[in-house]
């Protein structure tokens, strides 16, 4: 399975690079007091009804090496209309392969952006799993914006958390680079282990 993902990781990004207009790509990475932090997005539009996705992170503590994460996910998205769309991804996370198919709904303006998707993933058994992104860049002068952004993931047997990840980002954006303070949150084993990670961001959007 992980020689497939990455199979289809490469094939897929690797021959879009020939179209660079049609690709999007933002990589970050966060400078925290428990661990160092690289991960990015790569998008593609086929038109204005199919694009893929590639979302990978590894986060990789400094003095413990066991609670080292990692997360691939590839996804196919087809809009059903302006705010919604349908996702099927295959990936990789902290323990192994997963699946998921989600419906996603999205508000977009100039200087704000809400995404709410709802569905299902299945890593050693189902899970319900929903994800909420909120993304808001003030003018603050001519040249500079604010940068105010929430990613919260969650997934349950709807007994108990098995999954959660926040994080949040606060800082400026001058043109294509943004800089700030990063906080991430992340709950495992039904919520038993919490792991976090304060620090400091730099972006950039390609």
């Amino acid at each position: 399975m992980l020689r497939f993902i990455y199979f289809l990781f490469f094939i897929t990004f690797g021959s879009l690079t020939s179209n660079a207009q049609s690709v999007s790509f933002s990589p970050e990475i966060v400078i925290g007091n428990r661990s160092a932090v690289y991960q990015h997005f790569v998008g593609y539009k086929f038109n204005n009804s199919w694009s893929i996705n590639n979302v990978s992170l590894f986060d990789t503590e400094y003095i413990n090496n066991k609670n080292n994460m990692f997360f691939i996910r590839n996804m196919l998205s087809y809009n059903l209309n302006k705010n919604f769309k349908a996702n099927a991804a295959i990936g990789l996370k902290n323990p192994g392969a997963f699946a998921t198919l989600t419906s996603q709904y999205q508000y977009n303006t100039p200087n704000f952006k809400i995404s709410y998707a709802i569905g299902s993933t299945y890593q050693n058994g189902f899970t319900l799993e929903q994800t909420l992104i909120l993304n808001y860049t003030p003018k603050l002068s001519k040249t500079i914006q604010g940068y105010i952004n929430l990613f919260a993931v969650v997934n349950t047997n709807l007994k108990v958390l098995d999954r959660g990840i926040q994080q949040l980002r606060i800082g400026i954006k001058k043109e294509k680079l943004i800089t700030g303070i990063a906080a991430n949150l992340d709950q495992f084993n039904k919520a038993e282990k919490t792991l976090e990670n304060f620090g400091v961001f730099i972006k950039y959007n390609f």
